[in-house]
């Protein structure tokens, strides 16, 4: 077992390279869900003409891991926001500010983001060919035939499609409150004291590996992507304040991108079915790629990304809206520019520059309006009068609940 000593100097200190992981981390993912557009084997809501596997390549090495990366930084995130909370009054407003947060862009996400993948996906199928605002007045009612063969969701075909994260934040988040509020019972102090200063870096991964390859073998379809994202989230919140374990991430950088290096080898050889593996062997390296690339990736980021810069606060502050806009804007660019038969350079060219272009663009309309700001998961600039406030969060929690009902129930 490995010891370490807490500096409060230097644990709560802001960890730069976390920011510009996130920023990295969800960055990827817009490019991940543009190569999707051109996975000739991955399912996706919608598909270009020009697909291939070549593409499935490069996506193979961030598809282990990527989403694991964002649960881990939300993980960390949570924790140093938690460990400012104390008394009955600041446990709620954050339960309910946080609630707002999440769950206010969740639902315009659910009624007007979303729909936009739904019409492409119907139209590509040819279940529909009508205009698009004749699917919307079909889509407002959730009782509509239309939609027979679409009936998931949180209500009848409103499903929330990428935003699943959002949805799944918000529980865990609720998860991870009442954890907190158990672990500080006295009889749990002991085994906070071994997590602070017992666990060595090699059984973490070794802990987090089986753990996930538990999930592969257990369970199946979207619960082998929550559970997975419950326990890196899980980690991430306990190792936040952890020196010994930002320091190890530090001293085990080469081993790390060495192991990463091999794994991704013998995943792209098996997939490319330059070799044959047993079932067991290939899908023992996949899961530990998972955990292995996350903490590969958080190495790198300790080692060369702990500095700030006059735009990481912006870059920061619009990951939330980019997220929220980026699998509609590039299906629907797919959409309309499908019929044009533009070639494999051009139309990629497009849907990559014009989903950053117009993510920006509709960012900053929409923020430079104060009050629609949280519309995008953006926090106000203004600050206003006590009976202000309290009408925005009123009517922000009139909206939420019976959103925030459906989750839970």
């Amino acid at each position: 077992m490995n010891t370490q000593t807490q500096q409060p100097s230097l644990v709560n200190l802001r960890k730069y390279y976390l920011d510009w992981l996130r920023v990295i981390a969800f960055a990827s993912l817009i490019f991940y869900h543009i190569g999707m557009l051109y996975s000739e084997n991955w399912g996706f809501h919608f598909k270009s003409n020009y697909t291939s596997q070549y593409v499935e390549y490069l996506m193979l090495m961030f598809s282990p891991w990527r989403m694991l990366l964002i649960w881990f930084i939300s993980g960390v995130a949570l924790r140093f926001m938690i460990d400012k909370i104390s008394g009955f009054k600041s446990w709620l407003h954050f339960t309910l500010y946080r609630s707002i947060f999440l769950l206010l862009p969740l639902l315009v996400g659910l009624w007007l983001i979303v729909p936009l993948q739904l019409f492409a996906e119907m139209s590509q199928r040819g279940v529909i060919d009508i205009s698009y605002w004749q699917f919307y007045l079909a889509f407002i009612e959730t009782n509509n035939t239309l939609f027979i063969n679409y009936q998931s969701g949180v209500w009848p075909h409103v499903d929330v499609n990428h935003l699943w994260y959002l949805r799944s934040l918000w529980q865990f988040m609720l998860i991870i409150i009442v954890l907190t509020l158990f672990a500080r019972l006295p009889f749990i102090a002991p085994l906070k004291t071994f997590v602070k200063g017992g666990v060595s870096f090699g059984f973490l991964i070794t802990l987090l590996t089986i753990a996930t390859l538990f999930t592969s073998h257990y369970l199946t379809g979207d619960s082998i992507r929550e559970t997975n994202g419950l326990i890196l989230l899980l980690a991430g919140y306990i190792f936040a304040k952890n020196t010994y374990f930002w320091n190890s991430l530090n001293k085990n950088l080469v081993l790390l991108a060495l192991c990463f290096a091999v794994l991704f080898l013998l995943i792209i050889l098996s997939y490319q079915k330059a070799f044959t593996l047993p079932h067991f062997i290939l899908s023992g390296s996949y899961n530990i790629q998972r955990v292995v690339g996350v903490f590969f990736v958080l190495a790198l980021a300790h080692r060369f990304l702990n500095f700030n810069t006059y735009y990481l606060k912006q870059l920061n502050a619009w990951v939330f809206p980019f997220y929220l806009l980026h699998q509609s804007i590039l299906i629907i660019l797919c959409f309309l520019l499908q019929p044009l038969s533009l070639g494999t350079v051009v139309e990629p060219f497009i849907i990559i520059t014009g989903t950053w272009s117009l993510c920006g663009v509709i960012t900053w309309s929409i923020t430079r309006i104060d009050v629609l700001r949280p519309l995008l998961g953006v926090a106000i600039k203004r600050e206003y009068s006590s009976s202000a406030k309290m009408l925005g969060y009123t009517v922000a929690l009139i909206l939420i609940t019976p959103l925030a009902y459906k989750l839970i129930t």
